[in-house]
């Protein structure tokens, strides 16, 4: 080998030999890794091998100008910082002792390190880097230019998406934020049942007992939407810059006046609505609070060292804060029944009534007024002829069912009566006046007709005059009058008997004092007995009447008609009249002669009868006397003369028997 090639040999060998000793002398000083990571220092940030701890989750990222982190850094060690000068000297905690924050304004930044500076993904941690690195709100020192994950290649592209999601969600969701709550009365819808009627309204009378009509009644009734309860609805709303709503903050509650409220809620994608039931009457509070995103980020500068980077942090949260109050009265309610809908009058009813709409405790005195009316009434509407029977007063009572005290029914009563209730008004209580006519409240008793009778017989007709009182003035009725024949005399009696000979029945009219008189029809009066039944129906304002059967004034008597009596004995001759009768008028005799009368039984004879018995036709007198009678006194014509006057008193009363048989038989 020449002395030329030997000397080129030995300079190369040690040009290798220099080059081995500066890559040792540099690994000794720390230099030789970064020489193999990337560029010289002076052209980016060179990583400190020897302090691996300084660095959290991110990429490495090789540029022309030289190698730069996008990620966390670990230079204070209860925050993860984030540089914003690229290309300097790593922000190693050493060199930010004691340094003091600046804050910056940055909403999005900030919201963005407020909710991601935690986690552990190296594609959120280099997506939060860019965002630091390329707001334009921020003081920056770049030795690197800084660039979107989007543009740094494969490497990146986790941490573009991750980008690109954080900063659309920074954009709704960042602050500054407003909380905002409020409280409004639940309303309680009327009810369209028995007591439907204008309960919102102070005195649903006004407007009903002014105006008959119920009809024109109608157009001056209050549009009624409901009346409030007890309860409030806590409605919570809080909501970003770009007016979103925030979901998942939790929100902190402090209410007054209310049982057993909740202490927090938390916020959703739309505003959130709780319940709340007052404790008493009165104001109702809230106040709320949260804790959100802050709208700043803290700037720190090194205390210490050259060119080094100068980074941010996460400032701490903002607070926001709202409250709401509402005025609660006891809006009170009362549904009622009587305690007998069909009273009986001279004794008591009482209101069985249950009040609602109480807040709380809250107890309020109920005043009790018993009407009573003439007139059917109608709900809602005061009737002309109303009247105050007498009221009772219920105090302390509160939530829940009670009965009032007793009201006595007049002994006298008839028509309707019902119940009304009122509560006063007062700051802490709404007037509760309630309406006339309820129908469970209200209760009835029926008139009571009763009929006075008299049956008549006439010759051999019959009817019945019927006299009624005690109906509803002015009300109709119907009567029925029924006719029993029997045989033998009826004794009084509840059901009754005997043959039905006629039933009748008239509609009539009562006068203004209830009263009402009819005759029935006459019927033909068979012998024997004859009683009526008189019954008043019952109507929806009369009660039902009936008299009993065989009531001595609804009952008459036919007696049968007498047989013709025997005709009288003739006289014997001792009977002898001291004056001979006047003889009788010769009555008409008829064109065909009567059947003759019976022969009637022949008296004794007497032992020494003083003259012959006349006979049907008298003989006339013997010329002689024989030899037992006794010597004549006085003259002979006079005895003829009575003997005469004997035949014609005889022929005299049979004439008249014959006559007197033949009127009985006419």
């Amino acid at each position: 080998m020449s002395n030329r090639s030997m000397t080129t040999l030995r300079l190369a060998s040690l040009r290798t030999a220099l080059l081995l000793t500066v890559l040792t002398v540099a690994s000794l000083i720390g230099l030789g890794p970064a020489m193999a990571a990337g560029p010289p220092a002076s052209l980016g940030e060179v990583p400190v091998l020897t302090a691996p701890n300084a660095y959290g989750p991110g990429i490495w990222h090789h540029a022309k100008q030289g190698k730069t982190w996008y990620g966390s850094y670990r230079t204070f060690p209860d925050a993860s910082a984030y540089c914003i000068d690229a290309g300097k000297k790593s922000p190693l905690p050493k060199y930010f002792k004691n340094a003091k924050a600046d804050t910056v304004a940055s909403a999005r930044t900030a919201w963005a390190l407020h909710e991601y500076a935690g986690s552990t993904s190296k594609d959120v941690q280099a997506a939060l880097s860019a965002m630091a690195r390329l707001d334009k709100a921020l003081p920056h020192d770049h030795k690197v230019p800084p660039q979107k994950p989007a543009d740094l290649g494969k490497k990146f592209s986790g941490a573009a998406k991750k980008h690109s999601t954080i900063l659309a969600e920074a954009k709704k969701l960042a602050g500054p934020y407003t909380l905002d709550i409020s409280l409004e009365p639940v309303m309680r819808m009327p009810v369209l049942e028995p007591y439907a009627a204008p309960e919102s309204a102070s005195s649903p009378d006004s407007w009903a007992s002014d105006r008959p009509d119920s009809d024109k009644a109608d157009d001056k009734r209050p549009k009624v939407l409901g009346t409030p309860t007890d309860e409030a609805t806590l409605a919570v709303s809080l909501t970003s810059a770009s007016g979103a709503q925030v979901p998942d903050v939790p929100v902190t509650l402090n209410v007054a006046g209310a049982a057993k409220a909740p202490t927090t809620v938390t916020t959703g994608k739309e505003p959130v609505a709780t319940t709340l039931q007052a404790s008493a009457p009165g104001t109702l509070s809230v106040t709320a609070s949260a804790k959100v995103a802050p709208q700043t980020v803290r700037v720190f500068e090194p205390t210490s060292g050259t060119r080094v980077q100068r980074v941010i942090t996460p400032d701490t949260p903002d607070s926001v804060t709202d409250k709401a109050s509402l005025d609660l009265s006891s809006q009170p309610k009362v549904t009622t029944e009587i305690s007998d809908q069909t009273p009986t009058p001279g004794e008591t009813v009482t209101d069985e009534f249950t009040v609602s709409g109480l807040i709380g405790d809250h107890t309020v005195t109920v005043e009790h007024t018993l009407w009573q009316t003439a007139t059917a009434p109608r709900q809602g509407i005061k009737n002309d002829d109303a009247r105050e029977i007498g009221s009772v007063t219920s105090k302390d009572v509160g939530n829940g069912t009670h009965t009032s005290d007793e009201v006595t029914v007049p002994e006298d009563f008839r028509g309707w009566l019902y119940f009304t209730e009122t509560i006063a008004g007062d700051k802490a209580t709404k007037e509760w006046k309630g309406i006339h006519g309820q129908p469970r409240e209200t209760g009835f008793v029926p008139w009571t007709p009763t009929a006075d009778t008299e049956a008549v017989l006439e010759g051999t007709s019959t009817h019945d005059e019927v006299a009624v009182t005690g109906l509803r003035p002015g009300s109709e009725a119907v009567l029925v009058v029924t006719a029993y024949h029997v045989e033998s005399e009826p004794e009084q009696s509840k059901e009754p008997d005997g043959t039905e000979l006629s039933v009748q029945d008239f509609t009539v009219n009562a006068d203004e004092k209830g009263h009402v008189e009819i005759d029935t029809e006459p019927i033909d009066m068979p012998v024997g007995w004859v009683t009526y039944v008189t019954t008043i129906e019952g109507s929806d304002v009369n009660a039902e009447w009936t008299s009993d059967w065989g009531v001595p004034a609804e009952t008459v008597h036919r007696l049968p008609e007498e047989k013709p009596s025997a005709p009288p004995a003739p006289p014997t001759p001792s009977e002898e009249p001291s004056k001979p009768p006047a003889p009788p008028e010769q009555p008409d005799m008829p064109s065909t002669p009567p059947a003759p009368p019976e022969q009637p039984e022949a008296p004794e004879k007497p032992e020494t009868p003083s003259a012959e018995p006349v006979a049907d036709t008298p003989e006339a007198p013997a010329a002689t006397v024989s030899s037992g009678e006794l010597p004549r006194t006085g003259t002979t014509g006079n005895g003829m003369l009575i003997g005469l006057g004997i035949v014609l008193v005889g022929l005299g009363s049979t004439i008249l028997l014959i006559s007197g048989s033949r009127r009985d038989r006419e």
